[in-house]
């Protein structure tokens, strides 16, 4: 599956189990022309990132690009100034445990809910609220 299929099975798998119309939508960010594409996003209910990049490389190394890709997503909800619930699932559990490790204890603004979803099962699994 491409990385964009994978997203839309997790939208529509997050809309299923959590009672939802969430789509991916770019909104502003503050003023002036700041914009974000969110992956998850239905106005008053919820907003989310969705990441497909794993922790490593195939050749094992350390993925810094899709691992940066990630922690930026945490910013970006950290920036959004609406009250709707924070998610970003992750589809490497590797990268969710590692990801949210990396950043517990950190002061976040807003709740920011970092979950597993299995691609296999389609299960969301919560890995811990930052």
């Amino acid at each position: 599956m491409t990385p964009q299929q994978i997203e839309s099975m997790i939208r529509d798998e997050f809309n299923r189990s959590n009672s939802t119309s969430v789509q991916k939508s770019a909104l502003s960010v503050g003023s002036g022309n700041v914009s974000h594409e969110f992956d998850l996003y239905e106005a008053n209910k919820v907003i989310g990132g969705i990441s497909t990049s794993p922790w490593f490389n195939k050749s094992g190394s350390n993925n810094t690009g899709g691992q940066d890709r990630a922690a930026a997503e945490l910013l970006w909800l950290s920036l959004w100034q609406g009250n709707e619930k924070r998610v970003h699932v992750l589809t490497d559990k590797e990268m969710a445990c590692r990801l949210f490790k990396r950043f517990s204890g950190a002061c976040f603004p807003h709740r920011i809910e970092v979950h597993h979803f299995e691609t296999n099962t389609k299960t969301f699994s919560l890995v811990g609220a930052l």
